[in-house]
């Protein structure tokens, strides 16, 4: 006959230890997920607003007489999105200005500015040749 061991079983103790391994597992996971989900919108959300600030110097280049204007930080456009008709999270203002290279030339400034998780702008500069 076999005798049985008392002792062949897993304790109260050893079953809460592995319970707690496992959760701090399952924890780590998700904190994980969280921030690289995060770390996604950012990156969306800037990329989006460097494409906001581009079509708007384009478009300010694209003028024949760029007037001198300072449209930053409170005027611009407000609540502006990629998609027309869509309330977004992007401000968007410009600075139009005679540059310190020469007076035949003019700085333009564009700035997008949104809130994710928090405040961030983006700024994209460029000079004009006016041919004065």
């Amino acid at each position: 006959m076999k005798i049985l061991n008392a002792n062949a079983g897993v304790t109260f103790s050893e079953v809460l230890v592995a319970i707690n391994i496992a959760v701090i597992a399952i924890l780590a996971s998700s904190l994980s997920s969280i921030g690289m989900s995060q770390r996604q919108t950012v990156n969306s959300n800037s990329t989006l607003a460097f494409q906001l600030a581009r079509d708007k110097l384009e478009e300010l280049q694209a003028r024949i007489d760029v007037a001198t204007v300072d449209l930053c930080p409170g005027g611009g456009e407000h609540a502006i999105s990629a998609k027309a008709g869509v309330v977004g999270i992007f401000d968007r203002c410009w600075r139009v200005a005679p540059s310190n290279f020469g007076g035949s030339l003019k700085q333009i400034d564009v700035t997008v500015a949104w809130h994710d998780y928090e405040r961030r702008e983006i700024t994209v500069s460029t000079l004009q040749y006016t041919g004065d």
